[in-house]
């Protein structure tokens, strides 16, 4: 992540050097002031008349300066944030499936919602805030040399100290915000949970516990974040003491110097001026420092939920599939279940043949179909395909030649074209007949805005067989070599089930494997063949 990161480090220069550029002008024109202040009092009018003008134009120059800087600080922030979001989602998309559905996925979404939120205050928007808060610095700097060069003795002094600070409070910083961080996990998957319940926590009157339990955790997080505020406010109050009582002393020092006559009242002036613009940003800087060496332990959080477990090398390009695929001697068990669900699996399965695997419940059918789609890998034995061991073969390529209608039916929010579509290009004609084949043209016809209307929140506004009906056609459409499906068939009428399976077997250039307990005696006929699995397989 830290990669990426520093890939937009260019932006950040750019918004520093625009930063500096308005801040050093910023300062010039002080400078200019300051002179304009001493013509006036030492009542010399013609040398106050010739630079007035001058000093005049750069007051103004600094307005387009400043919202330059604030432009450039923008899109720094932006292009960060954005990149480092892109690059974690697209990280998450690159697990194996397997791997990420046997895990909670509310991880994720505590990731990209609180941490990545803490990670925008702390990293990318607090090394910003801290590298401007360093040029201002130096800019207050500059003012005071130039009315005495020994004042950078100063600067150095403050310096040491918000620096000693911030390390020494690195690590309770850091370990108060992973906890933080860690109870934001279980807090959202928590949340996920109730939301997804909802109706059982109604039914059965569990609104006293849900709701105990939530203001508990609740208050949890809200006593973990206001002990990280404690100790923030103790760290920065230490440096502000210090910060203080510092420039108190070059108030007092300049204030003696004045009158002694040893300074100018433009001199007065711009030390005021400087040891303005060097509080607020060392203000700044003590805020962000130590927030910014806590974003290293949070990083780590953050790229340890990418780890794939499996990290087997796949090598092999495989971009059509010809002619058959074998299990070989297949047993297969899952990592947290010594026990085997399929034991000893032998079977061919032919390029264009149309397969029925049918078995009691908790048989190992299901269990069969992600082995075929590459979820998992056989525990011994192999899987074959065209002469190649699956688990060698990219996943990427495989998952082009494989279409799936799954008995958990997923619809996107979004216009009736775009779920059967999946956002690719196909012509009218491809989608009317994959439509067709689906048995969709009559609700289709019936929508108001017709394709284009709207399904809402995984299609709670249509009915399950529409949303079967949907997914069929989004594989059929999709004219994949390979067919998977898991009880496609059970949330349709009989009727329309026994017309979308004669369709799908009519399909010549298409090979079949169906898992259904849906079984029709005219349509059982078209099968090549007729699998049974009972952890085993018989015909």
């Amino acid at each position: 992540m830290l990669r990426k990161y520093v890939k937009t480090l260019p932006y950040l220069f750019l918004a520093i050097i625009v930063a500096a550029i308005s801040s050093g002008f910023f300062g010039y024109v002080t400078i200019r002031m300051m002179k304009l202040l001493d013509f006036a009092l030492d009542g010399d009018l013609e040398l106050l008349k010739q630079s007035a003008p001058g000093v005049i134009l750069m007051a103004v120059l600094l307005v387009p300066l400043s919202i330059l800087a604030s432009i450039t600080g923008n899109y720094y922030k932006k292009a960060a944030n954005s990149t480092l979001k892109k690059y974690y989602v697209t990280k998450v998309f690159g697990k194996n499936i397997a791997e990420f559905q046997k895990e909670n996925n509310a991880k994720y979404l505590s990731a990209l919602t609180n941490d990545f939120n803490t990670l925008e205050t702390n990293l990318v928007t607090g090394i910003y805030l801290v590298c401007r808060g360093v040029v201002d610095f130096l800019v207050g700097i500059w003012l005071l040399t130039v009315v005495d060069a020994r004042m950078i003795l100063l600067a150095f002094v403050i310096i040491a100290v918000n620096l000693v600070i911030s390390v020494l409070t690195t690590k309770p910083s850091k370990k108060a915000y992973k906890e933080r961080s860690d109870m934001f996990d279980g807090y959202t998957s928590y949340i996920k949970e109730v939301l997804s319940a909802f109706h059982i926590i109604k039914n059965y009157n569990l609104q006293e516990k849900v709701t105990k339990d939530y203001y508990e955790k609740s208050e949890e997080i809200q006593q973990k974040g206001y002990l990280i505020e404690r100790m923030l406010s103790f760290i920065f109050s230490t440096q502000t003491g210090l910060i203080n009582g510092s420039l108190f002393a070059v108030i007092c020092g300049v204030g003696y110097f004045a009158v002694m006559k040893k300074i100018t009242p433009g001199g007065l002036l711009l030390v005021i001026e400087g040891i303005q613009r060097m509080m607020f940003p060392l203000f700044e800087i003590g805020e962000n420092l130590p927030k910014l060496f806590t974003t290293s332990d949070l990083i780590k959080k953050i790229e340890k939920t990418l780890e794939n477990t499996y990290t087997y090398e796949e090598t092999i390009d495989f971009p059509e599939f010809q002619h058959e695929i074998e299990f070989q001697n297949v047993d297969f068990h899952y990592e947290d279940d010594e026990q085997l669900v399929l034991s000893d699996i032998n079977l061919s399965i032919r390029k264009n043949g149309k397969y029925l695997v049918v078995g009691p419940s908790g048989g190992g059918k299901s269990t069969l179909l992600k082995l075929f789609r590459k979820y998992f890998n056989p525990t011994a034995g192999r899987i074959v395909i065209d002469g190649y061991d699956l688990r060698d073969i990219k996943r990427e390529q495989f998952y082009k030649l494989i279409g799936n209608i799954e008995q958990q039916v997923f619809i996107f929010e979004d216009t009736i074209r775009n779920n059967i579509t999946l956002y690719k290009d196909y012509s009218d004609e491809e989608i009317s007949k994959a439509i067709e084949a689906a048995g969709l043209t009559g609700f289709v016809k019936a929508q108001p805005e017709g394709l284009d209307s709207i399904i809402y929140d995984n299609g709670k506004n249509i009915s399950g067989g529409e949303r079967s009906r949907i997914v069929i056609a989004r594989a059929l459409l999709n004219k994949a070599s390979i067919l998977l499906m898991d009880e496609a068939f059970a949330s349709l009428d009989m009727e329309r089930a026994r017309e979308i399976e004669k369709t799908i077997l009519g399909l010549k250039d298409m090979t079949v494997v169906n898992v259904s307990h849906v079984i029709f005696k005219d349509t059982k006929e078209l099968y090549d063949r007729v699998i049974t699995v009972k952890k085993s397989i018989s015909a």
